[in-house]
């Protein structure tokens, strides 16, 4: 039986590009009209997607909400509004597991899926961004170091987990003649004293429905992150440059699984990737070249500057990356360094200037593919059948225009046998081909 490949829609307030949002008539409700982001999601479920993913950061104006827009709305209650519109869509909720506490996500991601009838997903955030810090009202010389992070977020992972399997249905009774609506003897007390965390008690709502738990979500390409997910998500997101490093993830994500005493089957890797279908490649790349040639390459080249740790002086649109300075301006922070790595390996394979690096670079690390529906899913099942991944995370430059061309991709993946003609099930689980949780 050939292998069923798993598609989810990054779902951006106006697309991947940054400059998708110029396309739009009038753009300034993008960020809070409920009926835009309902019809965005509509069109996905009518397009079969597995499921839509909500990328998001704690709300405050932060830079990058300055040159586009970025979502404002709360996820999880976005999801909710978006779960009273939709039958089968899975349902990705991005909530952090290094702020707030433990009970107060596993309440809301529950209510998700309760609300959603089984189609709830939580994306669980490990990352430290300065602005959300600061509005959490957290000092910024409070960070967490990468271990102490990944430590944090198992024991909020595994409090969240616990309560959602503290109030079985069994417990619910509901014992008119004695009196009684929950046994708690069929519960399951929460008791955690951790180093970070301690909780103690029993959800009032139930964790499952029908008997599944919500999806769990990791994001991150780091070897700590990689080990972090195989051990506790039930998906994975990555964001590589290379198949070869999306092979190289692929492989390690499902050892350290199997190392856990899982089913490595049990656990779906998805990179990112960035799809733009055209009549031609050399269609989708002009229209690729119409939406660049809109943003300001002094504002680019200056985020180059910042994700490679070089003064932005030395950063010459017309000329090549100055890679002589990785060395004469080292750096300790491992983020630069992996991104020096990453983006420098694409500037040098592909001998990029600077201005084409930037415009490359403007998916921030997730792969590009260009071309027709067929070209791209060719690609896809090349990917898929050589371990390079179950399926991707799919942005596309604008929506809903450029979902409406994806849609074309999955037509052509399904008369090949390798896309569901429909939804089989209700649970977003089964879709997923995963087990109960």
């Amino acid at each position: 039986m050939v292998k069923q490949i798993r598609l989810n829609m990054i779902f951006h307030t106006s697309g991947r590009h940054d400059a998708g949002w110029k396309s739009f008539d009038d753009p300034t409700t993008l960020v809070d009209d409920i009926d835009h982001q309902v019809m965005l999601a509509q069109i996905a479920e009518e397009a079969k997607f597995d499921a839509i993913f909500l990328p998001d950061t704690y709300a405050v104006l932060g830079s990058s909400f300055l040159r586009k827009p970025r979502r404002g709305l709360e996820p999880a209650v976005l999801l909710a509004a978006i779960a009273r519109e939709t039958k089968h869509l899975g349902l990705i909720a991005t909530a952090s597991s290094l702020t707030g506490h433990p009970y107060n996500v596993a309440r809301m991601i529950a209510t998700l899926q309760q609300v959603s009838k089984g189609r709830a997903g939580w994306n669980i955030v490990t990352s430290q961004e300065n602005e959300a810090l600061q509005a959490l009202g957290v000092p910024l010389a409070e960070k967490l170091d990468r271990a102490t992070r990944y430590e944090r977020a198992a024991e909020f992972v595994e409090i969240v987990v616990a309560y959602w399997n503290s109030l079985p249905k069994e417990a619910i009774v509901a014992d008119k003649e004695n009196d009684v609506y929950i046994d708690q003897s069929l519960a399951h007390h929460v008791d955690f004293d951790g180093k970070h965390f301690s909780s103690s008690g029993i959800m009032q709502l139930q964790g499952r429905y029908n008997g599944e738990l919500p999806v769990r979500f990791q994001a991150g390409v780091s070897a700590q992150s990689c080990e972090f997910g195989a051990r506790y998500a039930d998906v994975m997101f990555t964001s590589q440059p290379t198949v070869d490093h999306d092979r190289t993830f692929y492989k390690k994500a499902k050892g350290f699984a199997a190392g856990f005493g899982r089913n490595p089957d049990h656990l779906v890797v998805l990179p990112g990737l960035y799809a733009v279908v055209g009549d031609s490649e050399a269609d989708a790349l002009a229209r690729k070249a119409q939406f660049d040639e809109q943003m300001s390459l002094d504002f680019l080249v200056s985020n180059l500057s910042k994700q490679l740790g070089l003064p932005v002086e030395e950063l010459h649109p017309d000329k090549p990356l100055p890679f002589d300075l990785f060395e004469k301006i080292p750096t300790d922070d491992d983020v630069i360094n992996y991104r020096r790595g990453d983006i420098g390996g694409v500037a040098k394979e592909n001998g990029f200037t600077v201005k084409q690096l930037v415009h490359h670079n403007l998916t921030r690390g997730q792969r590009s593919v260009f071309g027709t529906a067929e070209q791209i899913a060719d690609r896809i099942i090349e990917w898929v059948d050589t371990d390079v991944a179950d399926g991707f995370n799919i942005n596309v430059d604008v929506q809903p225009d450029g979902v409406a061309r994806f849609k074309d991709v999955i037509a052509e993946l399904r008369n090949r046998g390798r896309f569901r003609t429909d939804y089989e099930y209700d649970s977003f689980r089964q879709n997923y081909g995963l087990p109960p949780g």
